[in-house]
């Protein structure tokens, strides 16, 4: 539970520190639990969202560190989404301004 509430803590300075878009992502990292992200919001709570993600840690860490490329991890299978893959691309900055 400590991961996840990092990840939140840093997605609530990310999205605080720049732009992010209009629509709601939720990440699901697998056997961790969820992080609800929006322009309003950041939580660890199970709602609806516009687009959904779903990745191991393993592979979200290298997702925030830029070692892994979204589109790629997306056709390996590494990456699964839910919705509008086009708003799941428009978080990535965000993901990684997440890292810093």
């Amino acid at each position: 539970m400590e991961y996840l509430e990092e990840v939140t803590a840093k997605f609530k300075t990310a999205i605080a520190s720049g732009n992010v878009p209009d629509k709601s992502l939720k990440i699901n990292l697998k056997e961790l639990g969820t992080v609800f992200v929006s322009s309003k919001q950041v939580s660890n709570d199970d709602v609806a969202a516009d687009t959904t993600i779903a990745i191991s840690r393993k592979d979200f860490d290298a997702l925030v560190a830029g070692k892994l490329n979204a589109p790629v991890a997306f056709m390996q299978g590494k990456i699964k989404i839910q919705g509008d893959p086009t708003a799941a691309l428009q978080w990535l900055p965000v993901i990684q301004r997440a890292n810093a």
